[in-house]
């Protein structure tokens, strides 16, 4: 393995050479391996990982992570705002296993840098040595740190380059960034976001904030389905330039969705599918409505044997419902009988 021999590291803002995006499933990914080694141990121990994303010339898209392997276990002194670390070393045999695994199931990732959680007062000294190790993998490995401690209105998140002067010195360029989301990582944050303020007040059930939420995700997809038909008419009429690749995408994406009955196409079999599942949903209507009557029904009879009980020790002894010897017994338009319950 290739490795470049380094004495100092400096971090400075600069003008960088590349442009940068982040998906937030990275930022996400980060703070639950912190999260899970804090739970877990009663030490603080610094957590290191591996970015992947796509690399475009000079731009680059931080897409995923995952946890680096360690040989040995990290010598970390921690106070109540650094954490020194020391001697870490990584399986590389490991994680050239990992990334050639990932590039089988996508091979439109690379392997694009590290990160790692530390705050504000880091040394930059103690990353040299994994650029010694990352260096064969990617000649200008990114380092993604991520300050646990600091409070600001912005993302505590913070992105360097790693430029090598002359092989004696890393500078660790800070570089900005712009968050990107997909369709599944919007609809899944929003999930995420709504329940994780949840207090046990709110006055809707889960059930409505369920259909709220895939009533998004329908009102969206209708939004952008929309804007696709108006494209696509446009192009007929020869007012936009006709895009043979994006065409061919919403024919594909037409070919995925369910087709419903319209006036010139007669789709039996998802108006089967449609039929089976209405009277699905409807059977279900009906058996609460049913276990509701029932409940309040049941709540009914017993008000009711609590009334005769109370006006059958009044009126002496006798069997059940007045039938006995001192009793009354209980008829059709009584006061104790009402006539629209018989």
């Amino acid at each position: 393995m290739a490795t470049t021999t380094t004495t100092t590291a400096t971090t400075t803002t600069g003008k960088s050479s590349v442009t940068l995006s982040l998906h937030p499933l990275v930022i996400m990914n980060i703070a639950e391996h912190h999260t899970r080694v804090r739970v877990q141990t009663t030490q603080a121990k610094p957590v290191y990982g591996a970015l992947l994303g796509k690399i475009k010339g000079r731009h680059v898209e931080l897409c995923n992570t995952f946890e680096f392997k360690l040989t040995n276990d990290s010598i970390s002194t921690t106070t109540t705002t650094t954490t020194t670390t020391s001697n870490v070393t990584i399986d590389m045999d490991f994680l050239t296993k990992k990334l050639e695994l990932i590039r089988q199931v996508h091979p439109d990732l690379d392997f694009t840098g590290w990160y790692t959680v530390e705050s504000k007062d880091w040394n930059p000294s103690t990353m040299s040595s994994f650029y010694s190790q990352l260096s064969s993998l990617n000649e200008s490995p990114l380092l993604l740190r991520l300050d646990p401690i600091g409070v600001s209105n912005e993302l505590p998140i913070h992105v360097y380059e790693t430029i090598v002067d002359l092989g004696t010195k890393i500078d660790f360029i800070e570089i900005p960034y712009t968050l990107i989301t997909e369709e599944a990582e919007r609809i899944g944050i929003d999930h995420v976001a709504r329940y994780s303020v949840t207090d046990g007040t709110s006055d809707t059930s889960i059930v409505s904030d369920q259909i709220a939420i895939q009533y998004n995700a329908i009102r969206l997809l209708y939004q952008r389905m929309l804007i696709l038909l108006e494209y696509v008419r446009a192009v007929k009429q020869g007012q936009l330039e006709r895009n043979d690749d994006l065409l061919r995408e919403i024919g594909s994406l037409c070919q995925r969705l369910p087709i419903i009955n319209t006036d010139d196409n007669n789709n039996q079999m998802f108006r089967e599918d449609f039929d089976i599942q209405q009277a699905d949903v409807a059977l279900l209507a009906l058996l609460a409505c049913c276990t509701q009557e029932i409940s309040t029904l049941n709540d009914y009879l017993n008000k009711f044997q609590v009334v005769h009980d109370k006006q059958q020790h009044s009126s002496g002894p006798g069997g059940s419902f007045g039938y006995g010897g001192g009793g009354r017994r209980m008829v059709r338009g009584s006061g104790y009988f009402p006539a629209s319950f018989v």
